[in-house]
């Protein structure tokens, strides 16, 4: 029971948005990771083995989620700025 209180501590701290700092497609799994506490690692295997059960689901699922989610940083201009500076620069 104490696991689920941890996840569900962390769920209030954090809002459910895309983290293209650790993305390897679209960064959906790194949020949804980020979001509940888990490992990334740990979602995207659920994410892999959900593909081989439920396919089309999962598709449209991963789909909507890469499209209607924010990134996590779209509400920090210093980053964004700062991730610019440093590509225009090297």
């Amino acid at each position: 029971m104490r696991s689920f209180q941890r996840i569900s501590a962390t769920m209030r701290r954090h809002r459910l948005a895309k983290d293209p700092s650790r993305a390897v497609l679209f960064g959906v799994c790194a949020g949804l990771a980020r979001y509940t506490g888990l490992p990334a690692t740990f979602i995207r295997i659920l994410t892999v083995l959900s593909l081989f059960c439920f396919f089309g689901a999962t598709l449209v699922v991963y789909g909507v989620l890469a499209l209607v989610l924010d990134s996590e940083y779209a509400d920090r201009e210093d980053i964004y700025v700062s991730r610019s500076f440093y590509r225009a620069h090297w």
